[in-house]
């Protein structure tokens, strides 16, 4: 049935017919897919990924470096240095949840601890303390950290660079404007472009259609669909809608297709579209970070 539904979407344009697109690569639950971490707009390359435990994400010390953060260890008495780049230190003791930055004590709501021979530290409690900005997008489960004088530019959603405008779309952390949302997988990640535009996007996550526009600087959720349940819906989008009539699919009447798919630790993406002469094809490639998901297109060229 996938393989029939994918066929009639490249023959149709990527038309979005009476029934929505489900997951091409079907994930069991035991392969949850890895936390992200986006730094000032970029995803960033990490060996080791974040871990969550008891809701507080932990990231390995060796990878604050990717944070522009600096650091030490001292095996022996299990104390980590933490230096941004004004010289503000913050040290962490492993098992303790008192840290110290400038020689004050400050209390950790969780102690950092080690793990496999790797020592991990509180994300948001390290990065906010030593001056920047963390937000978690609940919805994609990825982790965003900005510096305080970092702004997005909306000038890079409608530069000529199609590739570069939809990574640059994806690297904002998404907010919803209702509430409540309707729940998150968490395992798939694909995306849906209009054909040559970045502004707007469908993400799916395997199980909820989340509908985004990019509005002065932010992505904004403006509305879910459980694709197990039409009549679940929230935000803007209505209760049983016809994806082939309803007014917020005219964006993505002719569009672009970008998903993950994920094995044995090895991430590849896939991009389906349209040919300029009728018919239609798709690209494989490997993942090396996360924005890799999205490619360049023949037919955008």
């Amino acid at each position: 049935m996938r393989k029939i539904m994918m066929t009639s979407l490249l023959a149709l344009g990527l038309v979005f017919m009476s029934q929505p697109l489900i997951s091409h690569a079907a994930q069991s639950d035991d392969e949850k897919r890895p936390v992200e971490v986006n730094v000032n707009g970029k995803f960033i390359s990490m060996d080791v990924h974040p871990i969550m435990d008891n809701t507080r994400l932990f990231i390995p010390i060796r990878s604050l470096s990717s944070l522009g953060l600096s650091y030490s260890w001292n095996p022996s008495t299990k104390i980590a240095a933490v230096k941004n780049k004004n010289g503000e230190y913050l040290k962490i003791t492993v098992g303790s949840n008192i840290a110290y930055k400038a020689n004050q004590p400050i209390k950790m709501d969780q102690a950092a601890k080690s793990n496999d021979g790797r020592v991990l530290v509180p994300i948001r409690f390290v990065t906010e303390t030593l001056g920047y900005n963390v937000q978690y997008d609940e919805i994609r489960r990825l982790v965003f950290v900005t510096s305080k004088d970092y702004k997005f530019d909306m000038k890079t959603i409608y530069q000529d660079d199609t590739l570069a405008a939809r990574k640059a779309a994806i690297s904002l952390p998404i907010t919803a404007d209702f509430k409540p949302t309707l729940g998150v997988s968490g395992i798939y990640h694909e995306y849906r472009f209009p054909l040559g535009s970045a502004e707007t996007y469908i993400f799916f996550d395997g199980r909820f259609y989340t509908f985004v526009q990019i509005q002065n600087g932010k992505a904004v959720a403006t509305g879910q669909l459980d694709e197990s349940d039409y009549s679940r819906t929230a935000g803007n989008v209505p209760p049983n809608m016809i994806f082939d009539t309803d007014p917020i699919m005219e964006p993505f009447r002719h569009s672009v297709l970008f998903y993950e798919t994920r094995k044995d630790g090895t991430a590849t993406t896939t991009a389906v579209y349209k040919g300029d002469q009728g018919g239609g094809g798709s690209i494989n490639a490997e993942m090396k970070v996360y924005s890799d998901i999205i490619q360049a297109l023949p037919n955008e060229q």
